[in-house]
């Protein structure tokens, strides 16, 4: 069984893989800003400015997953949030591979969380693959370098994963309960003009994703975690209503007030491309939720 340090351990994510890992009898054990004793597991501390952390963290691990990073939509794009949105992905990686290095430690696998905003915040009839370039925008350009960062451990690791994370779909955290609220009374509405595409994920599959990166040693490189059916926001949108028994007839939300309220941050809701998911398939991955309703039904019923 695997040895497996978690950073951002305690985030929605994270909360929800650590419990499979330990059902699969592995050892799990989460490094961050401050201990987390609800988690069930060992916790251990880091402090990213000073670039230490409680090396005791390291001891016998086989695979570190990195989950950590400060929230893309939790705050406007100040250019001091921006940088702490892309220091808080990369530094964790140059840290731990730093002392991978240091203690001559050789680990099987990093495996770690980018998103599909690899492809730009932009609406596109292209279906991204893994072997696109990255946009230049700052989503295109923070997930490119948060990639980059992985490269840190070729020295110390037998392979990399990387997981292109769209809307991970969870009852209690994320995006769908921003998006359930409204349409619980009667006031969901699609934001602009409603086409831009939500690749999306239910959070049972996107934990089985880190589950098959640890025990498939063949895994490695990006790989789009999304669901194969492609649907839109308007789409999405009106799902939840018919999860929930509630209409959804009112007209978008226009785009220009939300660019005014959130800045260049709005691009996360007004814009969004298909992704595929066709590298993990061929990987012999078999997704629970495959479509949109069955999946907004099992969260929201």
């Amino acid at each position: 069984m695997a040895h497996i340090l978690i950073t951002g351990g305690s985030g929605s994510i994270g909360q929800a893989l650590i419990p499979k890992l330990l059902e699969k009898g592995h050892q799990v054990a989460v490094i961050g800003r401050s201990k987390h004793p609800e988690l069930g597991v060992a916790t251990f501390e880091w402090n990213l400015d000073a670039d230490t952390m409680d090396e005791d963290a390291l001891k016998g691990v086989t695979h570190i997953i990195h989950l950590a990073g400060a929230g893309i939509a939790d705050k406007p794009w100040s250019p001091s949030r921006k940088r702490e949105i892309l220091e808080s992905r990369v530094k964790p990686l140059k840290l731990l591979a730093n002392k991978l290095k240091e203690k001559n430690q050789r680990i099987s696998a990093i495996i770690s969380s980018s998103a599909v905003g690899y492809y730009g915040g932009i609406t596109s009839n292209k279906i991204f693959e893994e072997n696109a370039p990255a946009a230049a925008d700052f989503l295109g350009t923070t997930c490119k370098m948060w990639e980059d960062a992985v490269q840190f451990f070729q020295p110390v690791a037998n392979r990399e994963v990387r997981i292109r994370t769209s809307v991970v779909l969870m009852k209690d955290a994320g995006a769908l309960p921003k998006l359930v609220t409204p349409t619980k009374f009667g006031v969901g509405a699609p934001v602009g003009n409603g086409k831009q595409w939500m690749p999306w994920i239910h959070i049972d599959d996107m934990v089985a994703v880190y589950l098959k990166a640890i025990e498939d040693e063949n895994m490695s490189g990006p790989y789009n975690a999304v669901a194969s059916e492609h649907v839109n926001q308007k789409e999405m949108i009106k799902g939840i209503g018919k999860a929930i028994g509630r209409p959804t007839f009112l007209p978008p939300v226009p785009g220009f007030l939300l660019k005014t309220v959130l800045g260049e941050m709005a691009v996360v809701i007004t814009e969004g491309s298909r992704a595929s998911n066709k590298k993990l398939t061929e990987a012999c991955f078999e997704f629970k939720y495959d479509e949109l309703q069955p999946a907004l039904n099992d969260l929201l019923q």
